[in-house]
């Protein structure tokens, strides 16, 4: 996402890693909408469901929501699907950054990717506990790393760029503050009227966006780098 207009190699590696972030984000997203669409014993409404619940193995009462979710495992899948695409183009991009940024844009991004992979290996129950602890306590902690790292990936990147891609820059600042600021209102509990699962996914989508935007723009960037003049 630099500049210096980079080598062949580089474009090479800006072309896979948006197409990376582009498939990594829009199978998370067909799979949710197939998974939700599954639910018989009680419809899915994504305003009183969290997104974790279309990943859960039982059917159970929980807080107040009914969760039975027929096709838990490709929905924990395509979570785990999601990380270590992500994860791969981070790696991809590490050169494309600002070096006093990089360290802070891979590692949010790593985290995000991390966050989702464990999600998807740890789906919130009430069964079965990990380590002592009940699961859906150790879910809570890949849910956090994946919301805080996207939102503080998007924040970086787009701070670092601002002065190179002002628009895709600009962008990034606006989702990632969005993300954040739903993030900290949902950490002090208040009500926006939502419901639990837009809550959630006030925190969520922002970051979910972001990779799509920034999966387009690295594609973008590749085709028009192709179509410029020779000198």
């Amino acid at each position: 996402m630099t500049g210096d207009g980079g080598g062949r190699g580089r474009g090479r590696g800006r072309h896979v890693a948006g197409a990376l972030l582009l498939v990594a984000t829009a199978q998370v997203l067909v799979v949710e909408e197939v998974v939700a669409s599954a639910w018989e014993v009680v419809p899915y409404s994504r305003a009183n469901h969290y997104v974790s619940d279309l990943g859960l193995a039982e059917c159970a009462e929980l807080t107040g929501r009914t969760v039975c979710s027929p096709r838990h495992a490709l929905m924990n899948a395509a979570f785990v699907v999601h990380g270590l695409l992500v994860a791969a183009a981070a790696v991809l991009l590490r050169n494309l950054l600002p070096p006093r940024a990089r360290p802070w844009v891979l590692a949010a991004l790593l985290a995000h990717a991390t966050g989702v992979v464990w999600v998807g290996l740890v789906p919130g129950s009430l069964a079965e506990p990990v380590g002592g602890l009940p699961r859906y306590v150790v879910h809570n902690v890949g849910s956090v790393l994946a919301v805080v790292g996207g939102n503080v990936a998007a924040l970086a990147a787009g701070a670092s760029l601002l002065r190179r891609h002002r628009a895709w820059a600009v962008t990034s600042l606006v989702l990632g503050g969005l993300g954040a600021a739903a993030t900290v209102l949902d950490v002090v509990d208040v009500d926006v009227g939502l419901g639990v699962g837009g809550s959630q996914r006030a925190t969520m989508y922002p970051a979910v966006v972001w990779l799509l935007v920034t999966g387009g723009a690295l594609l973008g960037a590749v085709v028009a780098a192709g179509r410029r003049p020779v000198r």
